[in-house]
């Protein structure tokens, strides 16, 4: 599927291990839109500024404004910077970037670098609050959900981390309970769909045929408007022509 005009973005929303990157990064890469995860901005920010217990904010804002700078490049970064990690590092940086994430100042820097990059469309956006906060405006909203055994098992298999099941285990039961009402929240103004028994090509088949919907419909009010203007203009030149003949 490849769509020419990029005007909109899509958010996908959902608690941890239903899917979301993996199903967010195809789904932009069939449409050939830019994928972001802003998951990994949290995760970034609370390896490289969060020290001894110390959220470096001043240096946040100068992160902030370099990544508005140049959003491609940074966006290469953060993610080839993450992939180094091991799994008990990832679990690590994880409990940080939960922590910091609790911090309004840091969730309103990264919202904004998110919607000041976005701003002309063609994105792909996801993250536990993309639908509600990160882009409230988006054309296409989703929320992901999967049984939680599913969704252990995946994020065991996404970090590699079998034999710290325990720890993702518990690491998955607190995310759950920070992110419940945003969840909630999302659910009331996007379309839900179940990914525990879909594979990731099935769910990415699902979110296409919804955006081709949405496009769908754009396109008939747009006829819809022109037919209307198309009536109102025939019927005025007829009643003009109408006057003309009776004088």
């Amino acid at each position: 599927m490849n769509i020419k005009k990029k005007g909109f973005n899509i958010a996908l929303d959902g608690l941890s291990g239903v899917g979301k990157s993996s199903i967010g990064c195809q789904v932009a890469k069939r449409l050939n839109f830019t994928f972001i995860d802003s998951g990994l901005f949290y995760r970034y920010i609370a390896d490289r500024f969060y020290l001894d217990d110390t959220i470096q904010l001043n240096e946040i804002h100068l992160f902030k404004n370099k990544m508005i700078g140049s959003p491609s490049y940074y966006l290469q970064e953060i993610e080839f910077y993450l992939q180094e990690k091991t799994p008990q590092e990832e679990l690590q940086i994880g409990q940080k970037a939960s922590e910091i994430s609790k911090v309004p100042e840091i969730r309103n820097i990264i919202n904004e670098i998110i919607q000041t990059i976005t701003k002309n469309g063609g994105y792909v956006v996801v993250g536990r609050d993309a639908t509600i906060k990160i882009l409230p405006n988006a054309r296409v909203k989703l929320v992901l959900e999967a049984d939680f055994e599913m969704r252990l098992y995946r994020r065991v298999k996404q970090l590699n981390a079998e034999e710290f099941v325990a720890k993702v285990f518990s690491d998955l039961l607190k995310r759950d309970v920070d992110s419940f009402d945003l969840v909630l929240e999302a659910k009331k103004v996007a379309t839900i769909i179940n990914t525990s028994n879909l594979s990731i090509k099935q769910v990415v088949a699902r979110i296409l045929s919804r955006i081709s919907w949405v496009k769908y419909s754009d396109n008939n009010i747009l006829h819809f408007i022109i037919f209307i203007l198309f009536v109102f203009v025939y019927t005025l030149r007829a009643h003009f022509l109408e006057k003309i003949e009776s004088n």
